[in-house]
């Protein structure tokens, strides 16, 4: 099993393997088309796509993650009031 902080680590090349691996299949289909060749330019544009990815992610990720905690409300939140009550 994973510690918390290797699954915090692993998670950028897991998530731009599937997400690079996705994008380049479905580009190069549309682009080559369903026909013979198809498997030898998906995983040539799957590694360029790949390659790219990576270092955008690693930059990428740590942003987005402080931006949005910034912009992330951590007052507790209100108790719910049961139904029929007032104020």
């Amino acid at each position: 099993m994973l510690t918390p902080r290797q699954a915090q680590f692993a998670f950028v090349p897991l998530m731009v393997t599937v997400m690079s691996a996705v994008i380049s299949l479905v580009m190069t289909t549309v682009h080559h088309g369903l026909r013979p060749g198809l498997l030898q330019a998906w995983l040539g544009n799957w590694g360029l796509a790949f390659v790219v990815a990576l270092p955008v992610a690693w930059v990428t990720v740590p942003t987005v993650r402080a931006l949005l905690a910034r912009l992330t409300d951590t007052a507790p939140p209100r108790p719910s009031r049961g139904l029929g009550e007032m104020g």
